[in-house]
């Protein structure tokens, strides 16, 4: 094996597959999410005006700070064995739906937000960012090992 061989051969350990998929996963519902947010911030200015506008970039910038905080939370626990990851990517997607009612139930106390721009945006951008987390993974170019009968 020539010096150049082993400059690009990398040894992939789960951490790194995790944290490669979990890279690929940002990458791949960032301008889905920032476009849904746009998308709803001109609708939501054109039905209820100003209060639409700001409601709506209030849900679009918390939900994709959650969508963040997945994934992060994925990237900070790859070292761990899979089952944990799976539990913490499935907690980071309760944590959204955990979220949303909270900030619903908070912004009945602020009056000059619009609800429904708010929760509609949010619930738009997480569905998005989700999804396009999922293709992302699906699609994505991490290592996978099929363990064989004799060696499992």
């Amino acid at each position: 094996m020539s010096q150049d061989d082993t400059a690009t051969t990398t040894e992939w350990t789960h951490e790194k597959v995790v944290q490669r998929l979990a890279g690929e996963m940002f990458r791949g519902a960032l301008w889905a999410a920032l476009g849904t947010i746009a998308v709803a911030a001109v609708v939501w200015t054109v039905l209820a005006g100003v209060p639409g506008l700001v409601s709506s970039l209030i849900g679009g910038a918390l939900a994709c700070l959650s969508s963040v905080a997945t994934l992060l939370v994925m990237r900070k626990t790859a070292a761990l064995p899979l089952q944990f990851i799976m539990i913490a990517a499935f907690a980071g997607f309760l944590g959204k739906l955990v979220l949303l009612v909270v900030v619903m139930l908070l912004v009945r106390r602020f009056p000059v937000l619009h609800d429904d721009a708010l929760a509609l945006t949010m619930v738009a951008t997480i569905v998005v960012a989700t999804f396009m987390e999922v293709r992302a993974s699906k699609r994505s170019r991490s290592q996978m090992v099929v363990p064989t009968p004799g060696n499992t």
